[in-house]
C-alpha cells in the first residue's frame, strides 16, 4: 500500500472511532499508527496527525469527555 493510502485509512478509522465515542477503537488506531511509524510508512508529522485524532482527542475533546463521564455515572 502507498503511504497516502495508509494515512487516509488511519484518518477514516480515527474519525469513525471519534463518532463512535470508542476508546478501544481510538487506541487501536493509534497502535496501528505507531506500527506504521516504526516501519517508516508514516512520517513523524503524519504520525502526529493521527496522534491528535486519537490520544490527544480523548484527552481534550469536551464532547468526548462529557460522553465518557456520562457513561460512567449511568
Amino acid at each position: 500500500m502507498e503511504r497516502n493510502t495508509i494515512l487516509e485509512q488511519l484518518k477514516r478509522e480515527a474519525l469513525y472511532a471519534q463518532r463512535s465515542f470508542s476508546k478501544e477503537l481510538l487506541y487501536q488506531t493509534y497502535g496501528k499508527a505507531q506500527m506504521a511509524r516504526k516501519l517508516e510508512v508514516l512520517t513523524q508529522s503524519e504520525f502526529e496527525e493521527i496522534n491528535r485524532m486519537t490520544v490527544y482527542y480523548m484527552n481534550t475533546d469536551k464532547e468526548y469527555i462529557r460522553h465518557c463521564n456520562e457513561s460512567v455515572t449511568k
